[in-house]
């Protein structure tokens, strides 16, 4: 027997049987051919041999759910990231970029992940926008047409979930559409369910959705896994209670671990990327073979890739070698069965150019005051107006609430601890734009503005005062997109993000010290969530409960309803 790689004394990962054995591996073009237990044979001969003293070898990480862009990077400098820590294999789902530049801004990212030595496979958006055009603008509209093109690109192998989860019950055909030539081409179709249980959970379902990635708990994951899906355990539903209730399930086999979104600051802590969920589920009880199941072979079969995923004949050689099962970074990580990382540093070259980016909308401005001011035709006195109110400092939860507000010449007169800010969004056009009142975000002063502000990413602007408001959103069109934080009258941190206003190509350190000092000016001005900049982004998601910002108002999400940013005391505002 002749290998291009021989791996002897080894402790191999069966993600199978859930246990470890001393054996050793062959591997020839790329793939495992060997995989035994005991010594090599006498006649056993390879290019290089390696005795790896008993450390263990187990399967390279799949992330089978996730947005490469909420690491504000590009896939090449995403890849240089996270290849380091263990994660081979993932399923990007480009919907940030497809809102931003469309069809074409979907092909940029396909094509920006071609040739990388991380395995990338794609999803295509299915919410382009989110909800419907109705409630938010969008550069383009996603529609069934749009759906078959892009399923013929490279590495394409599923529909991007399904967000707008009351619009597929209800009124949006376009989505139902979308969702059925998805079903006739073969693609996966991958859900996201934060609220949905019992009849409306099984008519979501029904058409043909396979998984959930939101946020958690025992009776939900019970009911899900009752209903055929798979189960995507994300940070924030990683928790000892729910460790728990996967162990008192017969058939773990449909949860998996996945990161969904992953700030650049969480890829430099020295916790890796995918690594960091699986030494979480460990810490929260979950046996380690199991959370490595849970992270390569699950995830393999479930995104339908019958020769990823395991330590076994016929497979990709994509592995890693540990000194112990959660001791991240590994030793080395091997793709194909060429090294590519080595004790926490990347040991490949990685190609420095992207394609040229196609055109898409630039980044509104300039501004000043007035343009931050509610919309009150110079309205002056008491106003009843709606609140999107933050409800802890934890997650991005939000409550509809109501208050009595003075104004003068549309100008909110804000107390300082009324706990109120301005929010604004401004459609990449500006053909519309909307300005509303935020509660709990903590500012006291000052104004936050970015180009990145889920999933539409119109420009986002939050602050106590429409002077600041205007000063940190020149700043974000300034910089052709990004982030800043403005205090008085001085921006004092922000992020230039020039690709897509959603990307940098610097490395992974530099992006993540540019939001740290992002962060460390939103926290001087009061801002008090544990992750502020990920909280203030997603209040213009329109889909996420129970009520966000778009450029044509509130919306409740449930309901699908616009509000009225503001409305006289006695009037209506819905």
């Amino acid at each position: 027997m002749k290998f291009d790689l021989l791996l002897s004394n080894a402790r191999i990962a069966d993600v199978f049987r859930y246990r470890l054995f001393e054996g050793w591996v062959g591997i020839r073009d790329g793939r495992f051919i060997a995989v035994e237990a005991g010594s090599p044979p006498a006649g056993a001969s390879a290019a290089a041999t390696c005795d790896l003293a008993r450390r263990i070898v187990m399967p390279g990480l799949i992330d089978s759910h996730l947005h490469i862009e909420s690491s504000l990077l590009t896939p090449r400098r995403f890849a240089e990231a996270v290849l380091p820590y263990g994660t081979t294999t993932i399923l990007s789902d480009p919907h940030e970029v497809g809102n931003v530049a469309g069809e074409d801004g979907v092909k940029w990212m396909i094509a920006a992940s071609q040739g990388l030595p991380l395995r990338i496979y794609h999803s295509i958006p299915s919410c382009v926008p989110a909800t419907s055009p109705e409630l938010e603008w969008t550069h383009q509209v996603f529609d069934a047409a749009a759906i078959r093109r892009l399923a013929g690109q490279p590495s394409v192998i599923a529909l991007g979930e399904v967000m707008d989860y009351r619009g597929l019950l209800g009124p949006n055909e376009r989505l139902r559409a979308i969702v059925r030539a998805a079903r006739e081409i073969g693609l996966l179709i991958e859900g996201h369910i934060p609220t949905l249980a019992g009849s409306e959970l099984s008519q979501y379902l029904a058409h043909g959705i396979s998984s959930d990635h939101t946020l958690t708990f025992a009776a939900k994951i019970q009911e899900q896994v009752s209903k055929g899906l798979a189960v995507m355990l994300q940070t924030k539903s990683v928790t000892p209670e729910n460790v728990a209730a996967v162990a008192q399930l017969p058939d773990r086999s449909r949860i998996i671990l996945i990161t969904d979104d992953i700030e650049p600051s969480l890829l430099t802590d020295g916790q890796g990327h995918l690594s960091r969920i699986v030494s979480l589920a460990i810490d929260c009880g979950m046996p380690p073979l199991e959370a490595i199941a849970a992270a390569s072979i699950r995830p393999a079969r479930y995104l339908g890739l019958r020769d990823h995923g395991a330590i076994a004949p016929g497979y990709l050689a994509d592995f890693l070698v540990m000194e112990d099962m959660a001791a991240f970074p590994p030793a080395q990580v091997y793709i194909g069965g060429q090294p590519v990382a080595q004790a926490g540093a990347l040991a490949t070259r990685i190609r420095r150019e992207n394609p040229a980016q196609p055109a898409y909308p630039g980044i509104p401005g300039s501004f000043d005051a007035d343009d931050f001011k509610l919309d009150s035709n110079g309205y002056s006195g008491s106003a009843l107006a709606p609140v999107v109110a933050l409800k802890n400092k934890h997650s991005t939860l939000t409550k509809l609430e109501q208050t009595t507000l003075r104004l003068e010449d549309g100008q909110a007169l804000f107390q300082a601890d009324d706990g109120l800010a301005l929010a604004s969004v401004i459609s990449r056009d500006e053909s519309s734009r909307t300005v509303g009142l935020i509660a709990n975000t903590g500012l006291r002063q000052g104004a936050w503005a970015s180009s990145v502000a889920h999933d539409c990413h119109n420009l986002l602007v939050i602050g106590r005062s429409p002077e600041a408001m205007a000063q940190a959103a020149n700043a974000v069109h300034s910089m052709g997109g990004g982030v800043a934080v403005a205090a008085r009258d001085a921006v004092t941190a922000c992020l230039r993000l020039p690709y897509f206003g959603l990307l940098s190509d610097e490395p992974v350190a530099d992006v993540a010290d540019g939001l740290a000092a992002v962060e460390a000016a939103m926290r001087n001005l009061g801002a008090d969530q544990t992750r502020p900049f990920l909280t203030f982004s997603i209040m213009s998601l329109s889909v996420s409960p129970y009520a966000k910002f778009t450029d044509r108002g509130i919306v409740a999400t449930e309901s699908r309803q616009l509000i009225r940013p503001f409305a006289p005391a006695d009037a209506a505002l819905v």
